[in-house]
């Protein structure tokens, strides 16, 4: 199972699948996240799902449990709740486009950008062509 891989700058040596990480200000440690499928109506956990401790990897591990959750009992979310790891254009799309579900999560907002990257509010819409031109 992909779950969004990302290079690891340290690797542990009795457990490899284990991710480096710390709490901002914290000792670092090799560790894993637990990330959990609740039904907030009825205070459910409908499924649980180790990864490494990998903001990645633990977005990605949602995509696994609700298919599980579906494939298991039937059952699909009508809404996902989550913080702004959730509100990437991918994940969002997977929500809405793939899955119908309609998600309660902050959306990533890169409209003021000093990266040196363009930004979403420099690009014009074309509403006849239904396109966005690039300024560039």
């Amino acid at each position: 199972e992909a779950l969004g891989k990302v290079l690891a700058k340290k690797i542990s040596l009795t457990d490899p699948q284990a991710s480096w990480t710390a709490a901002t200000g914290g000792p670092a440690f090799f560790a894993y996240s637990t990330n959990y499928l609740i039904d907030a109506e009825h205070g459910v956990i409908m499924d649980v799902q180790a990864t490494p401790a990998h903001r990645t990897a633990e977005v990605e591990s949602t995509k696994l449990m609700v298919d599980r959750v579906q494939e298991q009992f039937g059952l699909k979310p009508e809404r996902l709740i989550g913080d702004t790891a959730y509100g990437t254009a991918p994940m969002l799309s997977w929500m809405v486009d793939e899955k119908g579900i309609e998600p309660h999560v902050p959306v990533w907002d890169r409209t003021q950008r000093d990266d040196g990257t363009l930004s979403s509010n420099e690009f014009t819409w074309d509403e006849q062509a239904k396109e966005y031109t690039c300024p560039q």
